[in-house]
């Protein structure tokens, strides 16, 4: 499996004791999904705030909130199964939530970088998630994966946003909204040959 992704189970494994407590507590899965959302809004008041305010200090927020979040969305689909609370309006609400996080985090680097560039990422990321759902519109399963996946997304964010914060230097930003563009692309790419062994295309 490319990207991180690939290590998805051996980090859900790594949160059992917090999954133990959600379902304890009786916290949902879609409750969940909505809380990765909330942290994902975090994120992108800090990235537009440190712009804004000119204070980098606000980037160095981004890492560990970025962090909550992966552990979020891991965790609303391992609660759903534990409890067999899972049903089709539960992933609508997951991938609304993981296109309006992904746009949270997104977005704000126009105001750090360059507008036409985050545009441009935030784009080819909504295509990357297209291709991967276009694999349940043909009876088929969701295919994730690729060298920019979600987790990747975050963790380039979080990476740039860590080294803006710690230099006071946005440049990073640019580097990163190139690298999420360019592999965005390249996952669509590798989502849609996918799809196509997926069907059996000629």
């Amino acid at each position: 499996m490319v990207g991180l992704y690939g290590v998805k189970p051996w980090f859900v494994r790594r949160l059992r004791r917090v999954e133990d407590i959600f379902v304890a507590r009786g916290i949902s899965a879609d409750s969940i999904s909505v809380a990765a959302v909330a942290v994902s809004l975090l994120c992108g008041l800090a990235l537009a705030l440190g712009g804004a305010l000119e204070e980098p200090r606000l980037w160095l927020l981004v890492p560990p909130l970025g962090f909550v979040r992966l552990a979020l969305n891991a965790l609303d689909g391992s609660v759903a199964r534990r409890v067999g609370s899972g049903r089709p309006f539960g992933e609508v609400l997951n991938e609304m939530g993981d296109r309006i996080a992904d746009a949270a985090m997104l977005a704000p680097l126009a105001l750090v970088a360059t507008p036409a560039l985050a545009l441009g990422a935030l784009s080819a990321v909504l295509l990357t998630s297209i291709a991967g759902l276009l694999g349940r519109a043909v009876g088929g399963a969701r295919i994730s994966g690729g060298p920019m996946g979600k987790a990747d997304r975050v963790a380039v964010i979080a990476g740039a946003s860590l080294v803006a914060g710690v230099t006071g230097e946005r440049g990073a930003f640019l580097a990163a909204l190139w690298l999420i563009l360019v592999g965005a692309l390249l996952t669509s790419l590798f989502r849609v040959r996918s799809l196509r062994h997926q069907v059996g295309g000629e």
